[in-house]
């Protein structure tokens, strides 16, 4: 079986068991690049994939392919972790305490908010899960905040607006 087979096998493999998609694509040469939406972190999704091509020859001609990980974040994993945080009462201290420590004014509070929610993302594994079903309106007012619409007709979506509105309530 060729590598793209298998690099298409070993991806369908990896979503199975982490019930997430995954994408496994080449970039040049020996590498190659895993992509996932929120799921598992990085070292989960590394020690999946290194369990699956140690097993057998099923993935053999992977082996000695440069295989990095990459994580991508969606819109409804920021709002789900800052519904959480937000329930549990953390938010402002921990904006207050990320701005101490990088010495951002006040008025900065929405990037202070989305870099706290950054974090907690690259630390939590499945984080577009809902923790509690109160959760949900926030996170689906959230998510629709997300989105602008720009003078030319199009529009752009960003955590940093959900962040906005996220203070503004």
């Amino acid at each position: 079986m060729n590598r793209s087979r298998q690099a298409i096998r070993l991806a369908e493999h990896l979503s199975q068991i982490t019930a997430v998609h995954v994408e496994l694509a080449h970039e040049s040469g020996a590498r190659w690049v895993l992509q996932w939406h929120d799921g598992p972190h990085r070292e989960e999704m590394r020690a999946h994939l290194d369990a699956a091509l140690a097993n057998g020859d099923r993935y053999a001609a992977m082996r000695d392919r440069t295989i990095g990980c990459s994580r991508l974040q969606t819109l409804q994993a920021w709002a789900a972790l800052a519904a959480a945080a937000r329930r549990k009462g953390v938010l402002a201290s921990a904006i207050a305490e990320i701005a101490g420590h990088k010495g951002e004014p006040e008025s900065d509070a929405a990037s202070v908010l989305w870099l706290y929610v950054r974090q907690l993302w690259e630390n939590t594994s499945y984080p577009e899960r809902i923790g509690a079903p109160e959760d949900a309106p926030l996170i689906e007012q959230l998510v629709a905040a997300s989105t602008r619409d720009l003078p030319s007709g199009s529009s752009t979506t960003s955590e940093l607006y959900m962040a906005q509105a996220l203070l503004a309530k």
